[in-house]
This record gives structure tokens, C-alpha cells and sequence, in this order.
């Protein structure tokens, strides 16, 4: 049997893997605890920015501190990554909205789901953490 190593990531391996995904999910607290709802992202700069309709993400901005986590799995090949912010979250003012959507370069978040999402949110990262499953080794059962 194989095992992988677990590797720790360095905020550049962090962001590098960031780029190559689209969806991540927002970890909040709601009236029931901890909640993980998936989300379309884009990077600006060392930020995660996303867009919604409004509801209980845009009211998440105001909680204290927000995680932002994104991973890829391969359960086929028993390997992949998962990288997680923490930071503050806030709603950009629309006057803001410009000179973002000038920064993106065209690579800004097309949500999936139908509606009008013109509430951008921002979640800008004091913690920048991740792992990969790396090499393999061999391990013993008995």
C-alpha cells in the first residue's frame, strides 16, 4: 500500500494554485454555526473577489473573520491540494467596481447561477495557508 506525503505550501505555491481554479467555497457562520458555500472567484492581487445577488454572503462581510478555501482532489490518484485564507471581508462601493474590473483584465467572476450578482465582495487574507499531497511511499499493513 502507498501513502502520499503531506507538504506544506508557501504563500506563492499558495497563490500559483490559486490561479488555476475558479471556484472555492466561503466559510462563514450563519444562525445555525459554520457554513461553506461554494462561490466563482477571481484574484486581484493577493485578493479574493466574487460576485452575488445580495443575502447571507453579503451579510458575512461583516463578521470579524472569513475563511476562503479552494482545493482540487484526484481520488483516483490519491493526490491533490487545498489552500486556505483567512481574512477580513468587506462590500466594494460601486465607485470601486471600475478601475477592479481595469485590474482583472477580463478574468473577473461569471457566477453560474441565474440572477443579476452585481454585489462584489472582497476578502482580503491575513493567513495564507495550503497543503499538497506529494510524494508517494510505501507503507506497511499488517
Amino acid at each position: 500500500m502507498t501513502q502520499r506525503e503531506l507538504e506544506v505550501l508557501t504563500v506563492e505555491e499558495c497563490y500559483a494554485l490559486l490561479k488555476t481554479a475558479a471556484v472555492g467555497r466561503l466559510v462563514y457562520q450563519d444562525v445555525l454555526g459554520p457554513v461553506a458555500v461554494p462561490v466563482n472567484f477571481a484574484l486581484a492581487g493577493r485578493d479574493v473577489v466574487f460576485r452575488v445577488e445580495g443575502g447571507a454572503k453579503r451579510a458575512a462581510m461583516e463578521q470579524p473573520i472569513l475563511a476562503f478555501e479552494v482545493d482540487l482532489v484526484d481520488s483516483h490518484q490519491h493526490a491533490g491540494w487545498s489552500v486556505l485564507l483567512r481574512g477580513k471581508g468587506r462590500e466594494l462601493p460601486v465607485e470601486e467596481v471600475p478601475q477592479l474590473l481595469r485590474d482583472l483584465h477580463g478574468q473577473f467572476p461569471r457566477p453560474w447561477a441565474t440572477g443579476v450578482h452585481n454585489v462584489w465582495l472582497q476578502l482580503t487574507p491575513t493567513v495564507v495557508t495550503g497543503r499538497l499531497l506529494g510524494a508517494e511511499h510505501s507503507v506497511l499493513v499488517f
